[in-house]
């Protein structure tokens, strides 16, 4: 079983609506039963789940203490992928998360607030040597900051998706009724930067569990 991590210390990276998205996208890659644990408090990604028509992918709620157990119950019950959703500001569920993953991925914005911010996620890989990889999320459609971002990015050290992900209005649409934007809009750009970051971080995972 593959566990991967989305998690950043500054809120409004983007990180419940990456992983719902990449959960509905691993699914419809691989046919692998995928599980998304929601560790925020504001559970977004739980209410995103009884919003939803079908019962995939699996939806837990857990917390610091309750993590392992909800990741042993996940491979107890034959789940492929988990993806675990993660609360910002707050440092210890953000360890325990890193801690569980074979991978965290650490979504940002293009802006100089937001590229700075990641320091304090990084440092916490770091302290418990989990492998993380870098998604440019958010970014300005058209604009020269994001390219400029990702230069910044690679400056830490970790991989950098070389997919950027637009702030587009149908990744929140999505929201609405718990579908994701493959399944609203397949031939859209935002479900092409889904697809094609998801596949991305696939790669990395391989590389990090060789």
């Amino acid at each position: 079983m593959d566990v991967v991590t989305i998690l950043a210390q500054k809120g409004g990276a983007g990180k419940t609506t990456l992983t719902l998205h990449w959960a509905v996208e691993a699914m419809r890659q691989k046919g692998r039963r995928v599980a998304v644990i929601d560790m925020d408090t504001q559970a977004s990604a739980a209410s995103w789940s009884k919003r939803r028509e079908s019962d995939t992918p699996v939806m837990l709620q857990a917390n610091e203490r309750t993590i392992h157990d909800a990741i042993a119950a996940c491979e107890a019950d034959g789940i492929d992928l988990v993806l675990i959703d993660t609360m910002p500001r707050v440092e210890r569920p953000i360890v325990e998360a890193a801690k569980v993953a074979d991978l965290a991925v650490i979504p940002t914005g293009p802006s100089v607030v937001d590229i700075e911010a990641i320091s304090a996620t990084i440092e916490i890989l770091e302290r418990v040597h989990t492998p993380g990889c870098i998604v440019l999320n958010q970014g300005r459609p058209g604009s020269n900051i994001n390219n400029k971002a990702v230069d910044v990015l690679r400056q830490y050290d970790l991989p950098v998706c070389p997919v950027q992900i637009m702030r587009r209005a149908s990744l929140m649409d999505a929201f609405t009724d718990g579908r994701a934007v493959m399944e609203i809009e397949p031939g859209g750009k935002a479900a092409d930067e889904i697809t094609r970051s998801w596949k991305w971080i696939v790669n990395q995972l391989r590389k990090v569990k060789k």
